[in-house]
């Protein structure tokens, strides 16, 4: 993960209690910290992922901002993908870009 590309208010931990928390950065910063604490920098992750990101509402929480971003391709759909499971990848990943 490029820490130099990272914003001061996710380096301070504020994004959260911003009013307009979440978007659509905050949703890509989040899920690029999870995969790559995970183990799986810049790797597929499926919507189960976000349960384990933000958590069991995150459909509630962060459910506009998500399908926005699948609906728009920000998130496309990885070769992964099956009838029964979709798998996504971050279509322009500003932490792992050089």
């Amino acid at each position: 993960m490029n820490r130099n590309k990272i914003k001061i208010k996710y380096i301070l931990g504020l994004w959260k209690h911003l009013n307009e928390y979440p978007t659509k950065e905050d949703v890509i910063y989040e899920t690029s910290l999870f995969l790559a604490k995970d183990g799986r920098p810049n790797g597929d992750f499926s919507p189960q992922t976000f349960k384990s990101i933000f958590g069991s509402q995150w459909e509630k929480t962060h459910g506009e901002v998500i399908n926005g971003m699948i609906n728009s391709e920000d998130f496309e759909e990885s070769e992964k993908s099956s009838e029964t499971k979709k798998w996504y990848r971050i279509k322009n990943n500003i932490y792992y870009t050089k």
